[in-house]
């Protein structure tokens, strides 16, 4: 997921002072029955597209 607040994150899971910190956030579920998007056309691009292996 893009734009999240790794702090806030960090917060909530209780990571300050350890040696662990957010790094990504992944959304895990269903959608709600009166979703308006769920039958909207997907976008997926290529992983070559959006990785760069350095």
């Amino acid at each position: 997921m893009e734009g999240i607040d790794r702090a806030k994150y960090d917060e909530v899971l209780g990571l300050d002072g350890t040696d662990f910190a957010t790094v990504v956030a992944c959304p895990a579920g269903y959608r709600a029955a009166d979703d308006k998007y769920a039958s909207a056309p997907k976008v997926r691009f290529k992983a070559a597209d959006v990785v760069e292996h350095i």
